[in-house]
């Protein structure tokens, strides 16, 4: 994961960087196997994605899911990935496992509107635009606009 992830070409359109180093890569799983927020409000839910074929990890879905039963998702394939269709199976399996074992009933997506892949993905999985939030996030020193996804799993 630390050398896919470590790959420029995915924090172009989010304020987060490529993870310091192996170390830092592991303290943060640590954090998040606990499966809990902090204060134990929000489950937080992550995978990572192994691809059979290629014998390697190609990226990670994760969600938070909240007590209104609404999730909140994300998801980041490898570069080389791109274009496959991990991503889709994978936000489609996540979609459905959050339903049927969470109880989820809004599952919600932001991506800086700039990202169209990221918006393609959405949009062929059935997710419907909420709204767009104007300087949502600044990004190495520029303010990016966000677009709200909504999908509720059937």
């Amino acid at each position: 994961m630390f050398e896919g992830l470590s790959d420029e070409r995915l924090y172009e359109f989010v304020a987060e960087r490529a993870p310091a180093s192996l170390a830092a890569l592991w303290d943060r799983y640590r954090m998040l196997a606990s499966r809990k927020s902090p204060d134990g409000s929000e489950e937080w839910l992550n995978w990572a994605l192994w691809s059979k074929a290629d014998r390697q990890y190609v990226g990670f879905v994760q969600a938070t899911v909240s007590t209104d039963r609404s999730a909140q998702i994300a998801y980041v394939l490898m570069s080389d990935h791109w274009g496959k269709g991990f991503a889709r199976e994978a936000v489609t399996a996540m979609v459905t496992h959050l339903h049927e074992h969470y109880r989820v009933t809004r599952v919600l997506a932001r991506v800086d509107t700039r990202n169209q892949r990221s918006i393609a993905l959405l949009e062929v999985l059935g997710f419907e635009r909420l709204a767009i939030h104007r300087h949502a996030e600044k990004i190495r020193g520029v303010w990016s606009d966000e677009a709200e996804y909504q999908i509720v799993p059937q």
